[in-house]
């Protein structure tokens, strides 16, 4: 009986150690990953670094955050100045001429200044003039198509409401 337990004991004793060099190895394993980790921040800790990046993080947001505002409102400024209102009108001017190839065409910005651009076309000449929008008003007389073209241009302020 003396002798079994003998046995047990170095069988526990040999597991023991065996267990104890598969720790050692999983433990060497860490050490390794946790040096690697730790490489080249000197004397700051991990907690520092962290915060250090939350802060440099939270200043770029705010950074971006003004210049993407600041750019927006550039924007906003120069798109009232732009042609947003468009109204197209092709039609024949003349009995001999076919395939609607004359037009009128009303293009307005935000406060609804802009122009009417029309082109007649003959079988012997071609003209093009224009006339000047301003507050919503012609400040000439219209035409049958060129008020046609205006008021497509003006429909398109009251969709957007």
């Amino acid at each position: 009986m003396d002798e079994y337990i003998l046995y047990i004991t170095f069988v526990l004793a040999f597991l023991a150690i065996v267990f104890l060099l598969v720790q050692n190895f999983k433990l060497n394993g860490l050490i390794k990953k946790y040096n690697r980790f730790m490489h080249g921040l000197g004397e700051n800790d991990v907690e520092k670094l962290m915060m250090t990046y939350l802060d440099e993080l939270e200043e770029l947001k705010t950074q971006l955050y003004s210049d993407t505002h600041r750019r927006l409102e550039e924007i906003e400024k120069k798109i009232q100045h732009c042609i947003q209102h468009v109204g197209i009108v092709n039609y024949n001017a003349f009995d001999n001429v076919g395939n609607d190839m004359s037009f009128s065409i009303a293009a307005m910005d935000e406060k609804k200044n802009g122009f009417i651009l029309t082109g007649i076309y003959s079988r012997d000449h071609s003209y093009v003039y224009s006339k000047e929008i301003r507050k919503g008003k012609p400040l000439k007389e219209l035409s049958i198509e060129e008020l046609e073209a205006f008021n497509k241009a003006q429909n398109k302020f009251d969709n957007l409401r």
